[in-house]
């Protein structure tokens, strides 16, 4: 039998990016070599694999089934072309992920540049959002996540557990006394993250169980950098994401208070989607960072989860 690895690669292009136009794009052939290729197919099964209207595709029930088959070969097919690259030190490639924003700024860029080094010809598509896309559907490799959602189709890695410190820079600790409770943080200016505090509950635990106060402040941003700009400048007391608030911390440019005072804990996760195949540029990727952040325990909360809300 003649080899129709092209044409089931364009098949499953097709599908994958859902039109001709945009299959040809991702492809990097015409437009009319992939009417061919999906043509041809359908020849030699004798039976449709799509039904087109100007609107959508559709899969037959046999394009269906022959979809699943080119997808595994094309995957198989790929996977041994990386593996191969990935022997003789040169794995290729485009790998996507998506973050949260904060995260990304604060991160991404120090892990792609030191990953590139090592890796110069994988390339990285990176966007910064604070949504759960599908992987899937939005042809993305890996995405950070603090929490899961129900999808069992996706592997989750554990990278450790996102915690908030209380801080303030010296000169507002110098004119303000330190709180030695929660409750005394109402005698001070409260910087607040509107996004994840729209009610402004800051909750705390301690040997003496969970305790709550509502921040009260002159100053609400919904992104976390320009809270820590402004917790730097002197402008209030700030809860600060541990992974922020370390890099100031060790400048001597905050400094924390209430440590007996423990924040709710999320877990944050390395997510992919489960593949047969995983290809090497995306393992490469995985284990990067994955190590990257257990090289650097201070910046994600190690204790137990037992604490969260």
């Amino acid at each position: 039998m003649k080899d129709y690895l092209s044409e089931m690669r364009s098949f499953a292009a097709v599908i994958k990016q859902g039109s001709f136009t945009d299959a040809a794009r991702a492809t990097g052939v015409s437009k009319g070599l992939i009417s061919q290729h999906i043509k041809r197919l359908e020849d030699v099964l004798g039976a449709q694999l799509l039904f087109r209207s100007t609107r959508k595709l559709e899969l037959t029930e046999i394009g269906a089934t022959f979809l699943g088959y080119c997808q595994s070969i094309t995957q198989s097919a790929d996977a041994a072309f990386e593996a191969v690259e990935a022997l003789r030190g040169e794995p290729v490639g485009t790998v996507r992920i998506t973050v949260p924003v904060s995260f990304g700024e604060m991160f991404l860029h120090d892990i792609i540049v030191a990953f590139q080094q090592v890796h110069p010809r994988i390339q990285i598509e990176m966007e910064l959002e604070n949504t759960f896309r599908d992987l899937q559907s939005a042809h993305i490799d890996i995405a950070i996540r603090a929490g899961l959602t129900d999808d069992p189709d996706q592997v989750a890695i554990p990278l450790g557990q996102l915690s908030e410190l209380i801080c303030a820079s010296p000169a507002y600790w110098k004119a303000h006394p330190k709180p030695q409770t929660p409750a005394d943080l109402a005698d001070h200016n409260c910087l607040v993250n509107f996004q994840y505090y729209k009610d402004r509950k800051w909750v705390f635990f301690s040997d003496d169980g969970p305790t709550s106060i509502t921040a009260e402040g002159n100053l609400r941003l919904n992104h976390y950098p320009l809270i820590r700009n402004a917790t730097v400048q002197g402008l209030g007391v700030a809860r600060l994401p541990r992974y922020i608030a370390m890099p100031e911390i060790r400048a001597g440019r905050i400094e924390t208070a209430l440590e007996e005072y423990k924040s709710p804990l999320r877990p944050i996760y390395l997510v992919y989607p489960y593949q047969g195949n995983l290809p090497i540029k995306n393992r490469l990727m995985i284990d990067f960072i994955h190590n990257w952040f257990t090289e650097r325990p201070d910046l994600l909360e190690t204790r137990s989860p037992s604490t969260t809300d």
